[in-house]
């Protein structure tokens, strides 16, 4: 495949806003993707999305919706640091996205093989339909659990992921990499689709991809001050409204333990059951 430090790519496609559907078992809402690039530097490691796009007629749900015209979307992560742009709006702050932005760069074709290296990856051979393939299977300690799929011509072909959603819990993600040409020495996928919670989130046909682009992601003052500061309301004796951040939760004093209710979840994946 070819090893890179840093690598950009783009696209167009579609994409979903991914749990923002209109009612339980629908799909996720659909955009139309005008431009899509991806920069990642697998050394910081950072990573930085600038997508155009328009809203599918007919599409119901949240994420953004309505949108008219045009929509000009960055959204960003280095580090423990995530934050979003929109248009020529002031960069804000997206505390709760960083862990998912990173699991997006570590299941990067390329970057699935660098995360494996460092932990410790299990390796078994594999048969789907006649085609011999090698999974290698690794966990990253706190953040994801990762199966991928590996073929004769030693392409990453499917990376199943696992991340813990704080209200569907652990979520499959399925990403598919195909049609894989030469950029530059450099093997890449020009068909990239992927699944979360059994419906899609992106659909990417790539048409340039710059291996080892010079990447500087910098992150903004007002992202690297941001924090979250938990609040207290009483709301009767042993009973307390806790706010701050993105969820809101509950804590009762019991005779010898605290209750939490709809606490945000831990993003670390449970063990899968086989």
């Amino acid at each position: 495949m070819g090893d890179v430090k840093s690598l950009q790519y783009v696209g167009s496609g579609a994409n979903y806003a991914f749990g923002q559907n209109v009612s339980p078992g629908t799909p996720w809402p659909r955009f139309n993707v005008k431009s899509y690039t991806r920069t990642v530097d697998y050394d910081t490691p950072s990573m930085r999305d600038e997508i155009v796009r328009t809203q599918e007629p007919g599409v119901r749900g949240g994420g953004g919706t309505p949108l008219v015209g045009e929509q000009r979307q960055l959204q960003a992560v280095s580090g423990t640091h995530a934050w979003n742009q929109i248009g020529e709006l002031a960069a804000a702050p997206a505390l709760a996205a960083a862990a998912d932005r990173l699991h997006q760069l570590w299941i990067t074709p390329h970057g699935v093989i660098k995360a494996a290296m460092k932990h410790n990856p299990t390796v078994q051979a594999k048969e789907d339909g006649g085609k011999k393939l090698t999974m290698v299977a690794f966990t990253v300690p706190g953040q994801l659990k990762v199966e991928a799929l590996v073929n004769e011509r030693n392409l990453v072909e499917k990376v199943n992921s696992w991340i813990t959603n704080p209200v569907l819990g652990d979520v499959l993600t399925e990403t598919t990499y195909a049609d894989y040409k030469d950029f530059g020495g450099v093997q890449f996928p020009t068909k990239i689709t992927q699944k979360q919670g059994g419906f899609p989130t992106l659909e990417l046909t790539v048409s340039e991809v710059k291996p080892n682009a010079a990447v500087d992601i910098q992150v903004p003052d007002i992202v690297r001050q941001a924090g979250v500061k938990v609040q207290t309301d009483k709301v009767a004796d042993g009973v307390w409204y806790l706010t701050g951040g993105t969820h809101h939760s509950v804590l009762v004093e019991m005779n010898d333990h605290l209750v939490v209710i709809d606490g945000p979840a831990e993003r670390c994946p449970r063990p899968r059951g086989d």
